[in-house]
């Protein structure tokens, strides 16, 4: 029984790994919000960040399709006196089900992804200076989308389980804090 379903999954594989991977470019808006934060003075208010990639889309047999992605994301953060941002190169490994209709194709995904920072600004800018934020992030996203011929729309709420950095001052501690937010996105597939 082992060597019948271990020939199928190998099989299958082949398959997928067969299957003709369409490439594009993808685009769209963050919501962003931080846990856990404690800042002294004010509230913070979450701002609308942006982000843009490319991506690769590999359908696979029984509805399953895997897209991994390459994404620059701004996230932003602040209050009316206290604003910073935070830029990364976002790594996105999406599996998708779905159903094809002929002439679209709704779906659900979950996608782990892997992040760097690559530059800060507004105050956290001292932080990066300071080594208190972390280079990498990591997490998990939950959502889904619709592929309509050469187009993909997509929502998906990230979940970070990495913590933003060591940072502790008279306004701001973030020590256990983590980056979260809902990302609305436009993909045009070649």
């Amino acid at each position: 029984m082992k060597k019948i379903t271990l020939s199928l999954l190998a099989l299958l594989l082949c398959i997928g790994l067969s299957a003709q991977p369409r490439v594009g470019i993808k685009g769209g808006l963050n919501f962003n919000s931080i846990k856990d934060v404690k800042w002294s003075s004010e509230t913070i208010d979450n701002a609308t960040g942006w982000h843009v990639g490319v991506v690769s889309l590999a359908k696979l047999p029984l509805g399953f399709a895997f897209q991994p992605e390459l994404l620059y994301s701004v996230k932003n953060y602040g209050s009316k006196d206290s604003k910073f941002n935070l830029c990364y190169v976002e790594v996105p490994l999406n599996l998708q089900w779905g159903i094809d209709m002929i002439l679209f194709r709704p779906f659900v995904m979950a996608s782990p992804y892997i992040s760097y920072l690559t530059s800060v600004g507004g105050e956290a800018s001292k932080w990066k200076k300071d080594k208190k934020l972390n280079n990498f992030d990591y997490g998990f996203g939950l959502g889904f989308g619709l592929d309509l011929w050469k187009i993909q729309v997509t929502g998906k709420y990230n979940w970070g389980l990495g913590k933003l950095g060591n940072i502790k001052e008279d306004k701001w501690e973030l020590n256990d804090s983590s980056l979260m937010g809902f990302q609305l996105s436009l993909a045009l597939l070649f």
